[in-house]
């Protein structure tokens, strides 16, 4: 059941409906395009659809190319002749349909797909059990140490594992209050945390910067606030020291996760002030490591990918076998495809996507290591490098830098800095200014659309 709908009530009574009864909900992001629309539902391919009505035109426009679905509902009134979602919630049932009809999960059952966010490559489908995800929420609950009295603001989309898995169900777990909360403004979510009185809500970095920029986002005006919690990405020191001056008495926690095994670490506040890069260390049911590419485990401090190991683990891609025999080694261990180490106090820490390490030369190093040193520049609000061709070295980097508001954008004196602060061969070869970085409804940066093109802004010799 293909389900197209913003964050709301209707979604969570569809979800629990659809699995109740051994279905296998596919959550679909709300601020996808229709020709990602139509990729997904035609990847899974959904029989039934459930599509708020903010969703509609885009539905509508590839409908007619979904021959395998067979019965559509509507969230709110829409210019077609379908069924309605409400009308079928508020007409009274006796059910006599049903008897006889013996339908409950296993905990076998898959009871999900949630996609990949597709950030340099094509959405997969990562096939979680009913088993899986109530592993997946348990772990979060002790992570994040959810409370019956809580009140937690939902901001990431539902379509998504770490509001879904991370954070709706194990709030739900504990008897805790969720608010759902539609496409993020800022003034929007502190007027919500002021009036709903919510003590906890999880965003990625940029959230956090927007945030900051409101004078509001403060414990005297939002005093219910007791727990704030970093995904997808290690917040910078600047940035973590920020919220702390404005939060002393809140706790801000980081994590790691990813969408075929929900969260797997936890960096406590105290923690996070020593290690600001670290994304923590495995929550309880989670193991974790580093290897090489012959699969053996390396030192503490040497870089490998990190692999994973659970109960909370999805069983695969669905309709890719291939995928998914390549995603699993030997164990039962999953091969995350990301690049890291762990320290020799048992603290992990996430350089980037496997697929987008540098190799210039010979030498491989990780984009995340020259993106910290661009960011010492006061001048610079954000940056993203990635490894562009080079017909000598292989590969060289390319800086893609946001300045601040009122900065002068000088190119030169980014490369300058680099030259001052790393080895020659990560000195980035091209940088490039830019109003904005692409990012996903997560906050993901998107470097499948950050491709370097053939004509650098400026050239280093």
């Amino acid at each position: 059941v293909a389900l197209l709908s913003p964050n709301g009530a209707e979604f969570v009574l569809s979800y629990f409906a659809v699995t109740s009864i051994a279905g296998i909900v596919h959550p679909v992001d709300e601020r996808l395009k229709p020709d990602e629309i139509r990729f997904l539902l035609e990847d899974s391919g959904a029989r039934f659809a459930i599509v708020h009505r903010a969703l509609w035109p885009k539905f509508a426009s590839v409908w007619n190319t979904l021959p395998a679905l067979e019965r559509v509902l509507a969230v709110g009134d829409v210019e077609a002749n379908v069924d309605s979602f409400h009308e079928w919630v508020d007409r009274p049932h006796d059910f006599t349909d049903l008897a006889g009809v013996e339908k409950s999960p296993s905990s076998d059952d898959i009871a999900e797909f949630l996609y990949t966010s597709g950030t340099s490559g094509k959405p997969k489908g990562a096939m979680r059990s009913h088993a899986n995800a109530r592993a997946a929420s348990s772990n979060a609950r002790r992570a994040f140490g959810y409370r019956h009295e809580d009140v937690i603001a939902i901001v990431m989309p539902l379509s998504h594992s770490s509001a879904l898995v991370s954070q709706m169900l194990p709030m739900l777990e504990v008897g805790g209050t969720a608010v759902l909360v539609g496409r993020f403004e800022a003034a929007d979510l502190l007027t919500k945390i002021r009036e709903q009185a919510v003590s906890c809500f999880r965003a990625v970095p940029a959230t956090f910067k927007m945030l900051m920029a409101y004078r509001e986002f403060n414990a005297d005006h939002l005093p219910s606030l007791r727990l704030l919690m970093n995904s997808s990405a290690a917040i910078e020191s600047k940035t973590h020291w920020e919220i702390k001056q404005r939060f002393p008495e809140v706790e801000l926690v980081n994590s790691y996760g990813l969408t075929e095994a929900s969260t797997c670490t936890i960096l406590d506040d105290a923690t996070a002030r020593e290690h600001p890069d670290s994304i923590g260390v495995p929550i309880t049911g989670v193991e974790m490591s580093v290897v090489d590419d012959a699969g053996c485990v390396v030192e503490d401090g040497i870089a490998g990918e990190i692999w994973v190991r659970g109960p909370h683990v999805c069983h695969g891609y669905h309709n890719l076998p291939r995928e998914t025999e390549a995603l699993f080694a030997p164990g039962g261990w999953l091969r995350t495809g990301d690049v890291g180490h762990k320290d020799s106090q048992g603290l992990f820490y996430f350089h980037g996507r496997k697929v987008d390490v540098i190799n210039c030369g010979g030498r491989k190093y990780a984009p995340v290591e020259v993106e910290r040193c661009i960011l010492e520049l006061k001048e610079i609000a954000e940056v993203a490098v990635l490894g562009v061709p080079h017909r000598v070295l292989g590969q060289v980097a390319k800086a893609f830098v946001v300045f601040r508001d009122g900065a002068i954008a000088d190119l030169k004196a980014v490369t300058r800095h680099c030259t001052r602060s790393l080895p020659s061969h990560m000195v980035p070869f091209y940088v490039e200014s830019v109003d904005a970085l692409p990012r996903n409804s997560l906050g993901k940066m998107l470097h499948r659309e950050l491709k370097a093109e053939a004509h650098p802004a400026l050239h280093r010799n």
